[in-house]
């Protein structure tokens, strides 16, 4: 032990006196080999180790160089590839995410390209794509990594070598509300100074930082805006930078929009979820571009008011998961001549008269219908909402409810009748006579037997027919028959949706599906 204790303090002091004592206090400021008791001129010992400390160096960088040479000669292609060629190969090598993520489990992967060699850093740091895009979260202070508390300089360095082009962002807060760290404003502040460059930004923060998301100067490129807060129920979060935005896609959760400071002028698509009605439909009038308004979990208005809005360019309309009086409301101060498609969703049934009222008022452009419901609606308000869009070519209906099976047995019997004759049809087309594509999603299905006498008819062998049940019973005879269906190019498809379960493979492969094709010919005639 002792000897341990003093091979260690011999081996210390090695380390330490390098130098003889005159000549370490002038060696640590000067570096040159000078010391007084040669005059001046440095001892023996003093100038062999100055000697060696630069033969050393000059080892070193000879490595260094030699290592580079050594990695272009074993690199396989990019190193020995055109600079462009390299860099696109190094975007393409990343997927969507991995070129925006930056977090605390490690390092980014751009970082990890340019760790592998000098010529890759410099060809990944030369490639201003690859720093466009950005994402990270906000930690608490008190789940701070060692790569979080650089980021401020890690954030300003990255968007620096991203040159001037186009800006995406992705900025979200991971913890609770009760604190919001201080120190990471200077990651906002950067993200300002950089604010004439955004692009496509998302700020999932709380109002703590959504206030400081200020901008130094105007964005110029903006096009696609997504803010959302969940964190404050009390205070009101607010969205408002030196110069209004305006976005042709916005998105906004949690955040009412008497809060955000946006021109409407070039909106193009418009989603919310979870607020007030207070505003939307006052949006929807001061967004004469708008096509696209998807609307979710939108709760009573705070303040009673009337807005009849015409709005002559929409042409996609979703309204999920909201009261029926809340969907009532809306759909009565809608026209929308130019709607092609309506998806709506909800626990309550809202297939009543209003909704057929709205498709009548809105014009029988309609292409697309959309239905997903917990409550079963009477077939005939059903059927007449589906009369209300004669020229209807998708039919998507979903129902996790047993007694929804009736409604979906019945539009395979209605669409698998004899289309009306030219003296019968007059001035009615024959029920749902351009349908194109129908899904049917539930619990089960009845009408098997509906699906093969649909396609005897010339009009509907195009007819893409998707049908994802969690119980699916189907007897031998009918499974070939389906399957022969399937194998003479009908597109159809039957499977399980949680499990993704390819029933008709399923039925290929069963050792008991022996029908001959002669049963399946008369069963189908």
């Amino acid at each position: 032990m002792i000897t341990a204790r003093v091979g260690h303090r011999l081996q210390s002091s090695a380390v330490t006196m390098v130098l003889c004592t005159q000549c370490q206090k002038l060696a640590v400021e000067t570096r040159v080999p000078h010391c007084n008791i040669l005059g001046g001129g440095g001892c023996l010992a003093c100038k062999e180790e100055m000697q060696l400390q630069q033969k050393i160096q000059e080892l070193q960088e000879r490595r260094r160089k030699l290592r580079t040479k050594m990695n272009a000669n074993h690199d396989p292609f990019v190193l020995k590839l055109p600079p462009e060629v390299a860099s696109h190969i190094f975007l393409l090598s990343m997927g969507e995410r991995d070129t925006m993520k930056v977090s605390g489990d490690g390092l980014p992967t751009q970082f990890l390209l340019g760790a592998v060699c000098r010529g890759w850093r410099q060809l990944a740091r030369s490639t201003p794509h690859l720093w466009s895009r950005l994402a990270f979260e906000v930690l608490p202070e008190s789940k701070k990594s060692t790569i979080m508390k650089s980021l401020p300089h890690l954030v300003t360095d990255w968007l620096e070598r991203s040159g001037g082009l186009p800006l995406t962002l992705d900025v979200s807060y991971r913890g609770s509300c009760d604190s919001p760290p201080q120190g990471s404003v200077p990651v906002i502040n950067a993200l300002n100074q950089h604010s004439g460059r955004w692009h496509k930004v998302k700020f999932h923060l709380p109002s703590f930082y959504l206030g400081h998301l200020s901008g130094t100067s105007p964005p110029q490129s903006l096009c696609d805006i997504f803010i959302s807060n969940w964190w404050d129920t009390v205070s009101i979060p607010t969205f408002k930078m030196n110069a209004r935005p305006s976005p042709m896609k916005f998105t906004v959760a949690y955040i009412p929009l008497k809060a955000v400071d946006i021109s409407w002028d070039r909106l193009v698509h418009l989603r919310v979820h979870a607020i007030p009605l207070d505003g939307v439909l006052q949006v929807i009038r001061d967004a004469p571009l708008l096509e696209i308004c998807s609307l979710s979990e939108i709760s009573t208005p705070n303040v009673s008011e009337t807005t009849f809005v015409r709005h002559p360019h929409l042409r996609t309309l979703e309204l999920s998961w909201m009261q029926a009086g809340v969907f009532t409301k809306i759909i009565n101060s809608l026209e929308l001549p130019s709607l092609e498609s309506w998806a709506f969703g909800s626990e309550e049934n809202v297939i009543a008269v209003e909704a057929i009222s709205f498709l009548k008022r809105s014009g029988s452009g309609l292409k697309k219908l959309d239905i997903c419901q917990d409550q079963m609606p009477a077939f005939e308000d059903f059927e007449c909402l589906l009369q209300a869009a004669p020229h209807l070519q998708c039919l998507i209906v979903d129902s996790p409810v047993d007694e929804f099976s009736s409604v979906m047995d019945n539009i395979l019997e209605r669409i698998s009748v004899s289309p009306p004759s030219a003296s019968q049809m007059g001035n009615h087309a024959g029920f749902l006579s351009g349908l194109q594509c129908l899904k049917l999603s539930g619990r089960e299905l009845n009408a098997w037997e509906c699906i093969p006498l649909i396609y005897q008819w010339a009009h509907r062998k195009l007819l893409k027919l998707d049908i994802q049940m969690e119980c699916i019973e189907i007897g031998v005879e009918m499974s070939g028959i389906l399957v022969q269906l399937a194998d003479e190019g009908i597109d159809l498809g039957i499977c399980d949706p949680c499990t993704k379960e390819d029933y008709l493979q399923r039925f290929r492969n069963s050792k008991s599906l022996q029908t001959p094709k002669k049963t399946i010919d008369r069963a189908v005639l």
